[in-house]
């Protein structure tokens, strides 16, 4: 039985998305070129989610095309990779569609990057390279068919049956960051993971390719923990997953804690995947190089873990207080207190860490001080009795030096 997706198509896209769709429609009918809505859109027209993102697979060169678009339509072409042959190509609307050249992969080492090859491809090939049966799938748009469902493995009966599904036994051998990937449509969507693909998981966790680039890894699950539905930290503890790239997680943690921590503001949402990440990584973090981390995020880790090997210290009085948070990263303490929930981090965070001195350089000099590296001395006795609770006005703080100038002076 053929499937047209024409009302989804009609109904889930706007105008603004239809038109740049049908601009490129018509170029490639001028140029003889088959053309078809490819992956993730077609799944999410199937699923009537939200439309955010077009991609376009091109029985041919994907760049050469743009440049046509760009040549007939006044576009402009965003980015390219030649060695991909895929365009990102902006509309005169504002829309952004990316073209890819349909393209074969051969994988020549378990977990490394492919190879592309073949490019131009017929679509069935194209397909065969993907990781889910769900992306598998493509809409005709061109010649007397358009908008017919082009799928070769039945990833329409898998989107019904609410199942994710591998193409092949040795999908997680070839791409282990596959198995992040199915967590995050399992989470996304609320699918369930297919028994046999379940099992390879379990398979390949129990002998992972130690040697493989954990880069990808990294922005699999950075995408997975941006998902905001619950227990997506246990879903990786659960699975296993988290062995891809530690040993000794973090088994469990008070989210409670995480809920009450953004309240103070410390926490970008965007920084929240990293929290799961430091999460993973705190017990053994001997994989953070081999992660491609970023240096403010070796920091986060290299802060948390020192706060950690100082934790049992007595935390009695404001000034120990103050001097162990006041020079962390605001994610690091986040991170600290989430694992711990030391309480001296609330009240750093309610009663301390605003507490300035006041008083400045030119202000001692104006008191009849010279300059010297005694200034910084003052400074730490001022803020000593600020933390005190004393000298809370500028006015304060000035009497409190005029008086040490007087005992200096006798």
């Amino acid at each position: 039985m053929s499937i047209f997706l024409n009302n989804e198509f009609d109904c889930m896209l706007t105008d603004e998305m239809k038109n740049a769709i049908y601009q490129a429609i018509s170029q490639s009918e001028k140029a003889k070129i088959n053309i078809y809505l490819i992956g993730g859109i077609v799944r999410d027209l199937i699923l009537k989610n939200q439309i955010k993102d077009i991609d376009i697979a091109v029985e041919g060169d994907a760049v050469c095309f743009a440049e046509k678009l760009v040549q007939h339509l006044n576009c402009e072409i965003i980015s390219a990779q030649e060695n991909l042959r895929t365009a990102k190509v902006k509309f005169p609307s504002g829309i952004e569609i990316d073209f890819a050249s349909t393209r074969e992969e051969q994988y020549l080492d378990s977990g490394m990057l492919p190879v592309a090859c073949n490019f131009g491809c017929e679509l069935e090939k194209d397909v065969k390279r993907r990781d889910f049966t769900i992306n598998t799938l493509a809409l005709i748009l061109t010649g007397d068919e358009k908008f017919k469902l082009i799928d070769y493995f039945d990833g329409y009966g898998d989107i019904s049956n609410k199942q994710i599904k591998i193409l092949h036994d040795k999908s997680f051998i070839d791409d282990p960051s596959r198995i992040i990937r199915a967590l995050k449509f399992k989470k996304r969507f609320d699918f369930e993971i297919e028994q046999n693909t379940s099992s390879l998981i379990d398979e390949y966790l129990n002998n992972i390719n130690k040697n493989m680039p954990l880069e990808r890894i990294k922005n699999e699950l950075r995408q997975y923990f941006s998902i905001k539905k619950q227990n997506i930290y246990g879903e990786v503890i659960k699975t296993r997953a988290y062995k891809l790239i530690s040993d000794n997680p973090v088994q469990d943690f008070n989210y409670s804690r995480l809920l009450e921590i953004t309240d103070y503001e410390l926490i970008d949402e965007k920084d929240i995947w990293f929290i799961f990440i430091c999460l993973l990584l705190v017990n053994d973090n001997y994989h953070k190089e081999k992660l491609n981390m970023t240096a403010f995020e070796i920091k986060v880790l290299d802060e948390v873990n020192e706060l950690l090997s100082e934790k049992n210290i007595k935390l009695n009085d404001n000034e120990r207080i103050y001097k162990l948070y006041i020079n962390k990263i605001d994610l690091s303490v986040a991170i600290f207190y989430i694992l711990t929930g030391e309480k001296s981090v609330i009240k750093f965070l309610t009663a301390l860490k605003q507490i300035k001195v006041l008083i400045t350089g030119k202000d001692l000099i104006n008191l009849g001080f010279i300059p010297s590296k005694y200034f910084s001395e003052l400074f730490d006795k001022i803020l000593k009795e600020k933390l005190k609770g004393k000298l809370t006005k500028k006015e304060d703080e000035i009497k409190f030096v005029q008086k040490f100038l007087k005992k200096q002076s006798r």
